[in-house]
């Protein structure tokens, strides 16, 4: 997490988690000791015993607790308005409510949204573009945004909420930072994770206010915490830490989750790798181009296929529905393409072995298909 500075959470789980996907491709592990590291970090039975909460970061995040007052800027713009429509029209029209439940959490204790709403009596709730969303759901996601109640648990993938003094120690919550300061904070610990980023690639990380955060980069070189630097290829200047010195890193041959931070800006993904990404989660099936779960390949410091998985459960099998090449990054010597293959043949029976699956199949859609499905059967013979 220090590398990474915030882990974004999704609750796609076609393979598994995202943000245990973006912790596996750096620590490998299996998926339940991975789940359950995270969990011990994240959700502790006291006050003071976690390292990691949840907060709004990129997007819904883990973030480490001494972070955590560095969003006190979004909290108190959240409160006063600052917040998604829905949450923010809750939270004005329905004050009264949002009192209520946050004094049944001070008197009970950790509750999701439905025990909330059992418990106060309120009804089903209001229906909007992501379906019907309760008023406990609402109250408690107005209280999370503006900092008064924090994530003490999960059962399953639900949130379960409670005061922030229960959830984080009292030294943080009572922490303050001032909103340009934070900023500051903010940035410097993106440049930290990214290693080079242009500005909007820096204030995307952690979503900052776009004016306010480039007068902060000026502000960070001007008193020397980041360095401006030109990179070869890109139309704008790039910003590293001060002290930090080019030095050549061993890259790994992994597929990475389309949230993770290598990839999640898109733009940056494109202008570093020549990667053009669209998530197609939420694109119709007739109009999707690659596939519903398409992972990146890393290999050889460049994105040079991306790969279609979904896990079948009941079979216990990871299926490649469809795998395609990286045209701009994909080997054309015979060797090095073997080696690609012979490297995505391994990760995908890793990845099989990481779900919990005991085998790797790989169907016909896509240009890599044939030559994958070949390099997966000797993986195997």
């Amino acid at each position: 997490m220090d590398a990474l500075g915030l882990l974004q959470i999704d609750a796609v789980n076609v393979l598994a988690r995202s943000h245990l996907l973006v912790l596996r491709a750096r620590m490998g592990g299996t998926h339940d000791s991975v789940a359950r590291l995270l969990a011990r970090a994240a959700y502790p039975q006291r006050a003071g015993g976690c390292e990691l909460t949840e907060y709004w970061g990129h997007e819904a995040c883990y973030v480490r607790v001494a972070d955590w007052p560095l969003f006190g800027w979004r909290m108190r713009r959240g409160a006063a308005g600052d917040m998604w429509s829905g949450y923010a029209r809750f939270g004005r029209e329905r004050q009264s409510e949002v009192r209520e439940a946050l004094a049944w959490l001070e008197a009970h204790g950790p509750a999701g949204s439905a025990e909330l709403d059992a418990a106060l009596g309120w009804g089903p709730g209001e229906r909007g573009p992501w379906g019907t969303r309760s008023h406990g759901k609402l109250a408690l996601a107005w209280l999370f945004w503006a900092g008064r109640v924090g994530v003490a648990d999960r059962v399953g993938f639900v949130r379960r909420y409670d005061v922030i003094e229960r959830v984080l120690p009292a030294s943080v919550v009572a922490s303050v930072v001032d909103e340009p300061e934070a900023h500051r904070a903010l940035l410097t610990d993106a440049v930290g994770c990214l290693g080079v980023g242009a500005a909007d690639d820096l204030i995307d990380y952690h979503r900052l206010p776009k004016r306010d955060a480039r007068a902060r980069i000026n502000e960070l070189v001007a008193d020397g915490r980041l360095r401006e630097v030109a990179v070869e290829g890109w139309d704008r200047p790039g910003y590293l830490p001060a002290a930090e010195r080019a030095a050549p890193r061993r890259s790994r041959s992994v597929l990475l989750s389309p949230f993770d931070p290598l990839v999640w800006y898109r733009p940056r993904a494109e202008r570093l790798f020549g990667f053009r990404y669209r998530i197609e989660i939420y694109t119709p099936k007739s109009k999707r181009r690659y596939g519903y779960f398409v992972m990146p390949f890393l290999h050889e410091h460049a994105l040079v296929a991306r790969v279609d998985v979904r896990f079948d459960r009941a079979r216990r099998r990871l299926e490649v529905p469809a795998s395609w090449t990286e045209p701009a990054s994909w080997p054309d010597e015979r060797a090095a393409e073997r080696t690609a293959l012979e490297a995505l043949a391994a990760e995908l029976r890793a990845l099989a072995a990481w779900c919990g699956g005991e085998g790797v199949s790989v169907l016909s859609g896509g240009d890599l298909a044939g030559r994958l499905r070949s390099a997966v059967a000797r993986r195997m013979a």
